[in-house]
């Protein structure tokens, strides 16, 4: 199982892909701890697409075929080492691709009743949303795309992503909200 995860899809510029490994997801609202190797983490929301058939550059036409369910996730990095990364010139995966560093929700919904949604992340004080209506479309465009340059197997998450901007420390109390159904819950240690 991998996470296929969509960045910059909202923002200016073109739209990437990067991968979280299976030991990258944090389960069950299981509490988040800070990594020893990190003095500036920050943790983003989106949505999370679960993927039920074998696909290889899939149209967008057909990509709603792919997925029956969709739930929220929380992802975080480390910004100081994706800074000190990204001015090394070298490659970033360790500043997000770490242990337990992608929440994944524990309530799914159907594709249909994403439509008229609202995702809103609470951390501590700060709240961040985002309508779902335009989600769908964006949904097939990101797995046809997706599909172009991996393999999608049965049990593969997309994690469609909006900004990282969100600065965690520890005590605070995360949680996500999908259509009103709280999906994830969880602390930071």
């Amino acid at each position: 199982m991998k996470i296929v995860v969509v960045e910059n899809l909202f923002s200016e510029g073109n739209p990437y892909i990067t991968l979280r490994p299976d030991n990258a997801v944090l389960r069950n609202n299981d509490d988040f701890y800070l990594p020893h190797f990190s003095e500036n983490m920050v943790c983003g929301c989106g949505i999370v697409v679960r993927i039920t058939r074998l696909a290889k550059s899939i149209a967008p036409k057909f990509a709603s075929r792919l997925y029956d369910s969709i739930t929220t996730g929380v992802t975080f990095v480390a910004k100081d080492v994706l800074d000190r990364a990204i001015s090394e010139h070298r490659p970033t995966d360790e500043a997000y691709a770490f242990d337990r560093s992608t929440a994944i929700g524990t309530e799914w919904i159907t594709p249909q009743n994403l439509e008229d949604g609202v995702v809103e992340m609470r951390v501590g004080d700060i709240s961040r949303s985002f309508k779902c209506s335009e989600l769908r479309e964006s949904i097939d465009e990101c797995l046809s795309r997706a599909s172009q340059f991996l393999t999608l197997k049965t049990g593969d998450m997309l994690f469609i992503a909006m900004p990282a901007d969100v600065a965690v420390k520890a005590e605070e109390n995360i949680s996500v909200t999908l259509n009103g159904i709280e999906t994830l819950n969880f602390t930071i240690k």
